[in-house]
């Protein structure tokens, strides 16, 4: 499957590193989990069969936030899919970016990296990303070490 068109002129890649104590076999289970509403994902469940050339997308109180489509798995080391904003609005004009997991056991702990990459200069998607996969990333932490889920207040929507 083809990648998206590239932006002619781009953000650096946005990229977040985070230790999990958690098996890699744990933390690919969860970021591909496509049954249930994903407390640590701030009540997102995905829908897709996370097999490369299908769809994906972001399901949030039943409506899709973002779609995709999967690029490349190699499990549970590797998931690359496009990220398209629903639209109207300016953050889908900006037309679809590209999310990579790469996930590293060491010994009890799994490292995940994170590349957010073909995110337009200026823009506004790696604005809501940058405060997003934070948010996200440290909810994952927290829900596979054993935790309660992180608890955020709503945060005021940007216009898309």
């Amino acid at each position: 499957m083809p990648a998206p068109k590239l932006h002619a002129e781009c953000e650096p890649d946005y990229v977040y590193v985070i230790y999990i104590r958690a098996s890699r076999q744990a933390v690919w289970a969860a970021l591909t989990d496509n049954k249930t509403e994903r407390s640590w994902w701030v009540g997102t469940r995905m829908e897709s069969t996370f097999q490369p050339g299908g769809t994906l997308a972001f399901m949030k109180q039943g409506k899709a936030d973002v779609r995709g489509e999967i690029l490349e798995r190699e499990d549970p080391a590797r998931l690359t899919y496009t990220f398209h904003v629903e639209g109207p609005g300016p953050q889908h004009d900006e037309g679809p970016t590209i999310v990579e997991y790469q996930l590293e056991q060491f010994e009890d702990t799994t490292k995940l990296t994170v590349i957010h990459s073909n995110l337009k200069k200026g823009g506004r998607v790696v604005q809501a990303i940058s405060g997003g996969w934070p948010i996200v990333l440290s909810g994952l932490k927290t829900f596979l070490e054993g935790g309660e889920p992180l608890h955020f207040a709503p945060r005021t929507s940007q216009k898309n």
